[in-house]
């Protein structure tokens, strides 16, 4: 697609035009494993080296393989050879994994245990919606995580004082995962705001007209 002229990243195709005959690329890693695994390494690397705040991928990566078809007997095999801690890409021990869920009964929030293991947050999420690791969540009993002070007084609001701090984010050239995270908004929440489609009112009442300075502090968004 780049060669023709038709990749849907604008920014890639852009680059690849303006540097044809200079541009170098290689691969990163040959590695087997299953359609999972590959989608979770790609993440990996894309948060390795901050490619989607400074690089040309679009999203934080995991979105899938497009036409690439593997027969249900090629998956169980590719899943077999890289489960768990037999995956030379695993990012934790079997050991570790039961010390998140505990924190998470704790209701620390993604950050918090994100921080602690070395780990991307949204790959701790991942964790926590049982979407990683499902052969040792068959292993777990009575887990309901705890909502974390933080997500309790954050959940479902903003602060007006938060959504000012997020538009001198986004006007800094800030991308909506770093918003997110400082935040501890979830996932598509910095994009919709970036967008207006959510706080209309206020971007209209606090950015349009410039009152940045004529603000109460710590006001709730009207509903």
């Amino acid at each position: 697609m780049l060669k023709s002229g038709t990749h849907y990243n604008k920014y890639l195709q852009a680059a690849y035009c303006k540097y044809e005959f200079t541009l170098e690329y290689g691969v990163l890693e040959e590695i087997e494993c299953s359609l999972e695994e590959l989608s979770e390494i790609e993440q990996q690397y894309i948060w390795q080296y901050d490619s989607y705040n400074n690089g040309y991928n679009l999203t934080l990566g995991g979105e899938g393989l497009g036409g690439i078809k593997f027969t249900e007997e090629q998956l169980e095999k590719k899943r077999q050879r890289v489960i768990g801690e037999k995956n030379p890409q695993s990012k934790i021990t079997d050991a570790q994994f039961f010390e998140i869920v505990e924190l998470l009964k704790d209701g620390k929030t993604n950050p918090e245990i994100a921080e602690i293991y070395n780990l991307h947050p949204n790959y701790v999420s991942l964790i926590r919606h049982k979407k990683r690791f499902k052969h040792l969540w068959e292993k777990v009993r009575n887990y309901i995580p705890v909502k974390s002070e933080h997500q309790l007084k954050t959940r479902g609001r903003v602060t007006l004082e938060m959504f000012l701090d997020i538009v001198q984010m986004l006007q800094a050239g800030e991308s909506n995962a770093s918003i997110e995270r400082k935040h501890g908004l979830s996932s598509g929440t910095g994009s919709r705001i970036r967008h207006r489609k959510l706080y209309k009112q206020w971007w209209v009442r606090y950015v349009d007209k410039g009152t940045f300075n004529d603000y109460p502090n710590g006001g709730e968004i009207p509903q």
